[in-house]
């Protein structure tokens, strides 16, 4: 028994002043990423594949933006593990209990103590932070894991593995979104928008804004539609809007580009000559048809008139008022809802203008 206690702390007592920085020089590699070190290696020499190390997180950051990353550590014995990581330039951060700096090597994150598996199936995390620094352009994220048998003291069966380098695109002087070019063109009855970035930072998306009156200055501007952002990128991305409501007449458009922050900037206005497009008045056919119970119905006025669509039965009696009122030139979208109503035929008809300048009626089916 005191033969064994004598071993014990022999054992403890070595360890201590292996770690304790006692023997290392200059040039010795003590860390535990490739980055500073060579793995695990007072568990095992060697690097074992079946170990899966990787990192998640932004792989573009301005200079002095810090990044919030994911390592992940799955395979192995995996009733606990261990990990490190290491950046080459920017700043490493420990933003939790589970980490701490390793104190061998510069720069570089450990855990502050195992954290266990649930299973031997299920992959286990920590979180770090990254902050960017301006030595570079470009930098690169080091990890290793270890994953372990829980018995408290190194073991030839713990296994531990490299994850794949993780590169970053460090950006100087960033224009937060630099819009580099935005257009509008008729393509048929719809009008295409266009526009691209050269750079993104904190992008949360574009708001797509439209005007049809032209008084000085412009004013009732209208949100038409979003379309989302790439948040923080250095390469050029390419957008695309469709306005299917077109109206006879000139058309400005403009972009809303409003950051994760709530931060916005205006995009210059782009100008669409539309003419008469819309020409000629039409009813569509309702879609679906049959339907239950709801149903679209759409129509087309190609200048400002007074417009009313009904549904009636096949008695000839109103079931329904869909619409109104005045409308302006342009192309509308009505929603018709029949839970009230039993299955059989029905009957959409619009007239458009005190003197029924225009009409014309579409035959629907409503089966239940």
């Amino acid at each position: 028994m005191k033969i064994n206690v004598f071993l014990v702390v022999l054992f403890l007592s070595f360890t201590l002043l292996a770690y304790s920085g006692l023997f290392e020089n200059q040039t010795e590699r003590i860390g535990g990423t490739q980055l500073n070190g060579d793995g695990c290696v007072c568990h095992s020499l060697y690097e074992d594949t079946t170990v899966k190390v990787w990192i998640e997180g932004p792989e573009t950051l301005t200079v002095g933006q810090t990044g919030i990353y994911k390592m992940f550590l799955a395979g192995g014995p995996a009733e606990a593990g261990g990990y490190n990581v290491a950046g080459r330039f920017g700043l490493m951060g420990a933003i939790d209990s589970l980490s701490v700096w390793d104190y061998r090597a510069p720069n570089e994150l450990t855990q502050a103590f195992p954290l266990l598996f649930p299973t031997q199936q299920d992959t286990i995390s920590w979180h770090f932070e990254y902050t960017a620094s301006d030595s570079s352009e470009v930098d690169t994220i080091y990890s290793t894991g270890l994953s372990l048998i829980y018995d408290g003291i190194p073991d030839s069966l713990d296994r531990w593995g490299y994850g794949p380098k993780f590169p970053l695109i460090i950006i100087n002087d960033v224009t937060p979104v630099e819009i580099s070019s935005f257009s509008v063109e008729l393509n048929k009855e719809t009008a295409l928008l266009n526009w691209t970035t050269a750079t993104e930072l904190n992008n949360k998306g574009f708001e797509i804004e439209k005007v049809l009156s032209l008084t000085s200055p412009v004013q009732g501007w209208e949100k038409i539609g979003f379309i989302e952002g790439k948040g923080t990128t250095a390469e050029r991305n390419d957008y695309h809007f469709i306005d299917l409501n077109l109206k006879n007449g000139i058309s400005l458009y403009r972009l809303k580009q409003i950051d994760y922050d709530g931060k916005y900037q205006y995009s210059n206005v782009v100008e669409l000559k539309t003419g008469d497009i819309l020409s000629d008045f039409e009813l569509s056919q309702n879609y679906p048809n049959p339907f239950n119970p709801t149903t679209k119905i759409k129509f087309i006025i190609p200048k400002s008139s007074f417009v009313n669509l009904k549904v009636y039965d096949v008695l000839g009696i109103e079931v329904a008022t869909l619409v109104n009122e005045e409308k302006s030139a342009g192309k509308y979208e009505v929603n018709f809802g029949a839970n009230f109503l039993s299955s059989g035929i029905y009957f959409c008809k619009i007239e458009v203008g005190n003197r029924q300048v225009f009409t014309q009626t579409r035959k629907m089916l409503l089966l239940k």
